[in-house]
């Protein structure tokens, strides 16, 4: 029978991948009655099968087997009796076949039994007593089907059961015994049956099994009793275990224990007291595995929501409190009417005269102000809803209160005052003030998007006036910053949409022009803005917070058609560039291992580009971000090298394989001798680390020349290939397979 016949019977939804419909076998040669079991089958939901004679009816239902069949007796051919014979052989003993027929004498109804019929029906039929009759049989052909598989299955079980499995009487009689293959008894095991245990086993064995009987007799079970075997194999346990089975007290004597009988199961518990002797120091193990566990949770929600450097909130969380600001002043201004107006200060820091600090001293220095910064403004700022910085030298407060305006102003005031007093550099002292923009919500600035920009210009504003200062928004101070806040927005939109593009920039060998990479370049053009200069919108998507998705798109971007040329046959590595904001994400590394899996790439097809600068700067969370991604196999270059403030202390320890020379050190390398003999030094200090050197911004054939007599290995810029569209690639490549080499008449003397 069909599952979907057997879920309807029983209520159920049908098994997923089950028929859609029961089928029902009509053979009958009147067209007529045909017909009529047709209806009756089709009004019972079922679909019938029609055939007019028995070898017909034979070749369908071997076609498709039926759940349920109707013969009629008297058919030409092979007759209802002997159709029936042969479905019974073929479909087994329960699916029901009934015969339809005008005869209803005694000879009739044994000969269709015996020919293995499960019912008989006369002509005429009573045509509503038979689909009840009919859906009776599908029914019970659906129980005994179960039935059989479930006895099928509890056997299997039985024979699976891996423990020695008895039977006995209130006597510890053996009455059935079930042993597995593997099991070897001292006594076999059909010995044991009609013997009790004080006959078969040990007396200790045997008062222990009596007294699980009489414990049983009396509970229903028994608790658990091990007990130990010297076996030949060496020592081990076991667990017995009784239990009285439940139909026998249909059959106890006056005592209650005549007709008990009981299951014994004996298990090998030898491996499981093993594993409880190593379970406690597990156990102490486990312990101390969740507690580390709980301290790493901890230490990835501080990195997701704090900033490494000051240890003060960052910028997701930032936006996170802001948010949740918003919809309390909304909350209660609705609440409280406009008499008692719920306002929202947002406070943006900007430190005056960090950078020369910077410069002066190096970043370390700096960063050792920034971390005392932080302390002074959290000294100051207790009791404000968030104190969180952005990045750089830029902090942020908000201040949620009925006289936010007034607190933010006093508190600016307080703030300047508390950054103005020196700060021990080495030797030196030195000294930093700060501007301050202040932006109140909702009486200013209605749109909670806009507040930190808002604020930004009224900062911008304090600079101008001289700095060292608190000043508060005014829409007029946004008209300046109106392009800016324009230029977020479809920043935004653009990568929402897909329309940013990256294009690809050629890495060739410097002697065999071979090509040996491709850069990919961030690009994008705005039906306003036109084409806009990733100097101006890269900075703008760290400041907003768009550049982490963007990086992301740009990663798996660049994977993704690295893949599509490879199954090209073009072979290469892909480079792309990390911000010092991507460095701080806690999922960068999971990232860049997604794309690499998802786009079935090797881990050493990818090189990750960070700026010297970003190199030296990075804190013990960046760094070791760099050494998760070196572990995964994907290459690390330092690029434009000599820009920064390197240490060669430092350098060594820096897990790259490629340092890029910055252009500016390639644009006059053939006409100044300075210039050849530092862009020399620095080939030969990155072959002395092992790494591969490759220069920036090559526009001239005597650069190159230059460059090759100097033993730089990879050459990049103008002049060998401008950044170009992926749908260009293929095709330059080509090109350079079919043209003369252009490398050898280049690599004369240097001059």
């Amino acid at each position: 029978m069909s599952a979907v016949a057997l879920a309807t019977l029983a209520g159920q939804p049908p098994e997923e991948g089950a028929a859609t419909a029961v089928r029902v076998l009509i053979a009958d040669d009147d067209p007529g009655m045909r017909a009529m079991l047709r209806a009756a089958v089709r009004k019972l939901g079922f679909e019938p099968v029609l055939a007019e004679d028995g070898a017909s009816a034979l070749r369908a239902f071997r076609q498709a087997a039926c759940s349920l069949v109707l013969l009629d007796v008297e058919m030409p051919g092979l007759n209802g009796y002997e159709l029936c014979s042969i479905l019974r052989g073929e479909a087994g003993p329960f699916v029901p076949i009934v015969l339809v027929t005008g005869n209803d004498d005694v000879a009739s109804v044994e000969n269709a039994y015996a020919a293995g019929a499960t019912d008989f029906i006369s002509k005429p039929v009573n045509w509503p007593i038979l689909g009840h009759r009919l859906l009776h049989l599908l029914k019970n052909f659906g129980i005994q089907r179960d039935l059989q598989r479930a006895q099928a299955r509890n056997a299997a079980i039985l024979n699976a059961l891996p423990d020695l499995l008895f039977e006995l009487d209130a006597q510890g009689r053996f009455i059935q015994c079930n042993v597995p293959a593997s099991e070897e008894l001292a006594t076999p095991h059909r010995a044991l049956v009609g013997r009790t245990v004080s006959e078969a086993l040990s007396p200790k064995l045997s008062e222990l099994a009596m007294a699980a009987i009489a414990e049983a007799r009396t509970l229903g079970h028994a608790r658990p009793r091990t007990y130990r075997l010297h076996l030949p194999d060496g020592e081990r346990w076991f667990e017995l275990s009784v239990a009285r089975k439940a139909a026998d007290s249909l059959q106890d004597g006056p005592d209650g224990q005549e007709g008990a009988t009981f299951i014994a199961l004996s298990r090998d518990v030898t491996a499981r007291r093993d594993a409880e002797r190593r379970i406690s120091d597990l156990a102490d193990s486990l312990r101390q595995a969740n507690a580390d566990l709980r301290r790493a949770n901890d230490q990835l929600q501080r990195q997701a929501f704090e900033d490494p450097l000051s240890g003060l909130p960052n910028r997701a969380l930032f936006n996170e409190r802001l948010d949740l600001a918003l919809q309390r002043i909304a909350a209660q201004g609705a609440a409280t009417g406009a008499d008692q107006p719920a306002e929202l200060g947002v406070m943006f820091i900007d430190l005056d005269g960090f950078k020369p600090i910077n410069d002066s001293f190096g970043h370390a220095a700096g960063d050792a102000v920034l971390k005392e910064v932080a302390r002074r403004l959290q000294s100051v700022v207790r009791g404000v809803e968030l104190l969180a910085r952005l990045g750089g030298d830029e902090f942020v407060a908000l201040i949620e209160s009925p006289t936010a305006g007034e607190d933010s102003m006093r508190l600016g005031s307080r703030i300047i005052e508390a950054l103005r007093r020196p700060y021990a550099v080495g030797r030196h002292r030195v000294s930093l003030s700060c501007s301050i923009g202040v932006v109140l919500h909702p009486r200013q600035e209605p749109s909670g998007d806009r507040l930190l920009a808002c604020a930004d210009a009224a900062m911008y504003e304090a600079k101008r006036a001289g700095g060292s200062c608190c000043v508060l928004y005014e829409k007029s101070m946004s008209d300046e910053g109106a392009e800016e806040v324009l230029m977020r927005q479809a920043l935004r939109e653009s990568l929402e949409r897909g329309d940013l593009v990256l294009h690809y920039q050629p890495k060739v060998h410097c002697t065999l022009g071979r090509v040996q990479g491709l850069e990919a370049l961030l690009r994008w053009e705005h039906a306003q803005f036109g084409q806009v200069s990733p100097e101006i919108f890269i900075p703008l998507a760290e400041r907003y917070g768009l550049i982490g998705a963007i990086g992301h798109w740009v990663i798996d971007t660049a994977c993704a058609q690295l893949a599509q040329w490879q199954a090209q046959g073009l072979r290469c590595r892909i480079s792309v560039n990390l911000s010092p904001h991507q460095l701080r994400q806690p999922d960068l590394v999971e990232r860049i291992g997604q794309a690499l899996a998802a786009h079935r790439l090797r881990p050493s097809q990818l090189e990750c580009e960070i700026t010297e600068s970003t190199m030296m700067e990075h804190s013990v969370q960046e760094r070791a971000t760099l050494e998760r991604i070196g572990a995964l196999g994907v290459r690390l270059s330092i690029d434009d090298f000599g820009t920064g403030y390197s240490s060669l202390a430092h350098l060594r320890h820096i897990p790259a394989q490629q340092l890029k020379i910055d252009r500016s050190f390639v644009t006059d390398l053939a006409s100044s001798e300075q210039a050849r003999h530092v862009v020399q030094a620095v080939i030969q200090l990155a072959h002395g680390l092992g790494m591969e050197v490759v220069a920036e911004g090559v526009e001239t054939p005597a650069q190159m020349r230059v460059l090759g007599a100097q033993g730089c290995d990879l050459v990049q810029g103008f002049y060998i290939a401008p950044p170009m569209p992926a749908a260009d690639v293929p095709g330059w490549m080509r090109d350079r397979e079919h043209t003369p080499s252009l490398w050898s008449p280049l690599m004369g003397p240097a001059g």
